[in-house]
């Protein structure tokens, strides 16, 4: 990602929404990153005959999420709350490849 201004640099509307499009931009390409990691879980799942859904993974990522938000300044719940979506869109995707 380009080096980012600081917010309070942000002189006009227009400068801090390019801001916020250059961030959407990166959060968009990390989760196209994440995608492919769970491509390959697919993968491997077959190969080990695991389920799409792991409940105890589930809230180990909830967990470890809520203390990395806590940690750097995010509102937990909204980070849980955003990762159980996506870890449920993960697991359809699963269920849809494992042919389940």
């Amino acid at each position: 990602m380009d080096t980012l201004a600081p917010p309070e640099t942000c002189q006009s509307m227009a400068q801090l929404r390019e801001q916020i499009d250059a961030i959407d931009v990166e959060l968009i390409s990390l989760l196209v990153i994440r995608s492919h990691y769970i491509d390959r879980a697919v993968d491997l799942k077959k190969i080990d005959g695991l389920p799409a859904r792991t409940t105890d993974r589930v809230g180990e990522v909830l967990q470890k999420v809520s203390a990395t938000a806590t940690n750097q300044g995010l509102d937990p719940d909204l980070a849980v709350r955003l990762w159980a979506e996506l870890i449920e869109w993960s697991i359809q995707r699963e269920i849809k490849e494992l042919g389940v």
